[in-house]
């Protein structure tokens, strides 16, 4: 094992031809979330301080009431980005490195966003969730649903949408009196998370309930749209506090019953805060998460050909010193696109890009750009949009960055 890892740290990887193109986020934005509607156009979300004297993203200077946020969007168009759009702002708001807000295009050109807002004489973390959308056909925001809002000393939140849709997975704590889901093991367990849904048809909740009533409290959810249905993925919480990837497809007004992506046996006792992600398309479907199980750290992605029903043997992504934060999205009609975070010299870490067959070819490693190897940097994310590979992540504010996919593939080569 220790040759293997040597040998993959040494095949130090090419640096890919990156063109940074910044959206119009303010000083101390953070956050970034990509969403793409049906027809393939970008939009990229982010979380900034507004106000007199604004502070960067987790500052702590000021009281919760005190602070102000707006979240905020801008649309991709090619070569540029447009002027940036609201969505809302306001002051008590919950605002975290892991837990970010999320946007979703319906196909008609309506929106949904969610942030996070503290609870009124809550503690450090009581916070919940705010649902707003916007009509095709209007400019104004309206929130039409708010999740877990009551509660004082817990938190609902790490909320994922469907993509393109009006479904969104999400955590929250166990309902009053306990409750019966997917898992029964995690029954009495101190701050336990379940995993809920909630589906949304126009300005009213349509339906809504749980998953699973066990799961790991502040992992990153993901979630998928195949050609009959979705697929969501989620870190589980079993006994032992193994805390592996579980699976749970959507088909026919029903979820499934979770099933473990990978026996990886990470034991941990403490939520790592790194989800997993998804990218998937027809019948194809690729997840990838981080583990340490076993004390080594690896990024890896198993593919599935049929709707997330079966998954292939996990391939290994990083290049032997992976922090984590994947970030996955289909380059093509079988093949995926990747990026995560590696930890290079001291404090640094690079954003690493691989591509990966439908078949599970697995082409060269590509270094995207050098960020600081902490939380500051928060989750990078990507899309693919025609030709074009766009990032974000964060330095200092959100940065973006494109390219092509005939420079990715030339890199391949060399």
């Amino acid at each position: 094992m220790k040759k293997t890892c040597l040998l993959l740290i040494l095949a130090l990887p090419a640096l890919a031809q990156v063109r940074r193109i910044d959206p119009p986020a303010g000083e101390g934005s953070g956050m970034p979330y990509f969403a793409q509607r049906q027809d393939g156009a970008v939009y990229l979300s982010w979380t900034e301080p507004v106000g007199a004297r604004p502070e960067p993203v987790g500052a702590q200077t000021a009281s919760p009431a005190e602070r102000r946020h707006a979240l905020r969007f801008a649309k991709w168009q090619g070569a540029a980005w447009s002027a940036p759009e609201t969505i809302t702002q306001g002051a008590n708001w919950f605002v975290n490195w892991a837990d970010f807000p999320a946007l979703t295009v319906l196909p008609d050109g309506s929106m949904l966003a969610h942030w996070l807002a503290r609870s009124e004489g809550g503690g450090k973390f009581g916070y919940g969730i705010k649902v707003a959308r916007r009509s095709a056909r209007a400019a104004d925001w309206k929130q039409i649903h708010g999740m877990s809002l009551d509660e004082k000393e817990d938190y609902a939140g790490f909320l994922a949408f469907e993509p393109g849709g009006e479904m969104a997975v999400f955590l929250s704590p166990p309902p009053s009196g306990g409750g019966h889901g997917a898992h029964e093991h995690g029954a009495g367990a101190e701050h336990r998370k379940t995993v809920r849904f909630v589906r949304f048809r126009g300005d009213r909740v349509d339906t809504e309930g749980e998953i699973d009533n066990d799961a790991c409290t502040c992992c990153p959810t993901a979630v998928g749209r195949t050609r009959n249905g979705l697929v969501a993925a989620y870190r589980d919480h079993s006994p032992g506090e193994i805390r592996d990837i579980s699976v749970v497809r959507y088909t026919d007004g029903v979820w499934s019953k979770p099933v473990t992506l990978h026996e990886d046996g990470w034991k941990i006792n403490g939520c790592p805060t790194d989800g997993p992600a998804i990218a998937s398309a027809g019948s194809r479907a690729a997840i990838a998460w981080l583990t340490r199980a076993s004390g080594e750290a690896k990024v890896q992605v198993a593919l599935s050909s049929d709707e997330g029903k079966s998954f292939t043997k996990p391939l290994r992504l990083d290049s032997g010193n992976a922090l984590g934060r994947p970030a996955i999205a289909m380059w093509d009609e079988s093949g995926y696109v990747a990026v995560w975070l590696e930890k290079t010299a001291g404090t640094a870490a690079e954003i690493r890009l691989r591509r990966i067959g439908g078949d599970g070819t697995l082409h060269p490693v590509q270094s995207v750009a050098t960020v600081a190897a902490s939380r500051t940097t928060g989750f990078p994310k990507l899309a693919v949009a025609g030709n074009q590979v766009i990032l974000a992540w964060r330095d200092q504010s959100v940065r973006a960055a494109v390219l092509t996919k005939q420079e990715i593939e030339s890199k391949e080569k060399k």
